[in-house]
């Protein structure tokens, strides 16, 4: 690398985005030619340039100036970008607003959160399933699995709550989803519906 080289790289500056962007843009709709654009109008915004000129796009990515105007257009329907009109010393201007990507963002990693915490779910009742089974001596029925997703998706009751009642069910050799249900409702009419609840409830009571 030549003199003149090096000082232009060191000169050049840096383009800062997130990692969030590169991790996720195909999981937002995007191409790697619409993450080049997406990179190159951050370049010019992080200069102070909100409305770079195609021509110049394309000189910098090797694309033509259609393809530029095809591919933003593109990112203004995924919702990445924004097309917005300013008001700037009395005159009217356009940008683009880069800011919309991260609502986006929010919004998919909220659904892969729900999603993860939904899959939790489902292999915590799973489990619990299983563990009736095993303390039953049988298997449990359709219409059990449904009082158990009932005690979950409608009554809110948590997971270990249902095994602590399950737990008392046992001792009290009552092998029924009905004790079990009686057992909740009475937690319930004592403002208990967690598990820790139950033990703080149990520490006051002394036992």
């Amino acid at each position: 690398m030549n003199e003149n080289t090096f000082e232009k790289f060191l000169t050049s500056g840096n383009t800062s985005i997130s990692n969030l962007v590169i991790q996720n843009y195909s999981k937002l709709g995007m191409t790697e030619k619409d993450l080049v654009v997406y990179l190159e109008l951050s370049l010019y915004a992080q200069k102070g340039i909100q409305f770079p000129m195609a021509a110049n796009m394309a000189a910098d990515t090797g694309m033509d100036e259609s393809t530029i105007y095809t591919i933003i257009q593109g990112l203004i329907k995924l919702g990445i970008i924004e097309l917005k009109t300013v008001i700037d010393h009395h005159q009217q201007r356009d940008i683009y607003s880069l800011t919309p990507i991260f609502h986006r963002l929010e919004v998919l990693l909220q659904q892969r959160a729900d999603d993860n915490q939904k899959d939790k779910l489902m292999s915590e009742t799973e489990e619990l399933f299983k563990k009736i089974e095993v303390e039953f001596g049988r298997p449990i029925s359709p219409i059990e699995q449904d009082q158990v997703h009932q005690w979950i998706d409608d009554d809110h009751y948590s997971i270990e709550l249902i095994d602590l009642a399950l737990k008392e069910a046992v001792l009290n050799q009552a092998y029924s989803m009905k004790y079990m249900d009686r057992i909740l409702i009475s937690w319930e009419k004592s403002n208990i519906k967690t598990a820790e609840q139950l033990q703080e409830r149990r520490k006051k009571l002394g036992y």
